[in-house]
């Protein structure tokens, strides 16, 4: 048999996949990883992310049109700025794996996913801490909850999880929704929802 090229087996599309090419496309380039994790948070304009890390719009504008093309971007209101228009931006659906997408994902980039995101949970609770963020506020919610459960009770929490989260979500829209009438300046805050299994205390190598 002749030999392919990998051009007419990417062509033949028996090769397995696990991420939607279009979010392959969207989070190949740090700015626009970047673009989108801002309007995953808040309504912005393209200016105000420009300032944020000291860059010209017209330098990565280009970007910001690939993920509303892409799907992920819509634009929600226009500003005449000194002459000049400002476009306000949000996400139209946060970017996450659903259970589907994430059992496909083989358990090595899992791992690699969730070591990330545990990451930048620690470095914003690190930071809090050493600023006296954390904890200022009664509004301040901190839980640690060990127990043992059954595989069904194990999914009914994970379920719950996975609701709040939309939940959560669609609070932190409506209030970007809001911030963007009311010019009001809101401030920072992080939300982590963390389920994990973990080692039995018997095998656990400190254990005594």
């Amino acid at each position: 048999m002749a030999a392919r090229s990998v051009k007419d087996v990417i062509a033949g599309g028996r090769l397995k996949r696990f991420m939607d090419k279009r979010l392959i496309k969207a989070l190949s380039h740090p700015l626009r990883e970047h673009v989108l994790a801002v309007l995953n948070e808040r309504v912005a304009s393209t200016s105000e992310i420009g300032r944020e890390i000291d860059l010209d719009v017209p330098a990565f504008y280009h970007h910001v049109e690939l993920l509303e093309e892409l799907g992920f971007l819509e634009r929600v209101e226009t500003k005449q700025r000194r002459g000049a228009k400002e476009h306000f931006f949000r996400a139209k659906a946060t970017v996450l794996f659903d259970d589907e997408a994430w059992e496909r994902i083989p358990a090595t980039v899992r791992s690699d996913i969730a070591g990330g995101h545990i990451y930048e949970i620690l470095s914003d609770l690190v930071a809090a801490l050493r600023a006296g963020a954390f904890g200022a506020s009664p509004a301040t919610h901190n839980t640690w909850l060990p127990g043992v459960f059954d595989k069904l009770g194990w999914r009914e929490c994970m379920a719950l999880m996975n609701e709040t989260l939309d939940k959560v979500m669609a609070i932190q829209r409506r209030s970007s929704e809001r911030i963007a009438v009311t010019g009001e300046s809101g401030f920072s805050a992080t939300i982590a929802l963390v389920g994990f299994m973990t080692v039995p205390p018997s095998t656990n190598s400190g254990a005594r």
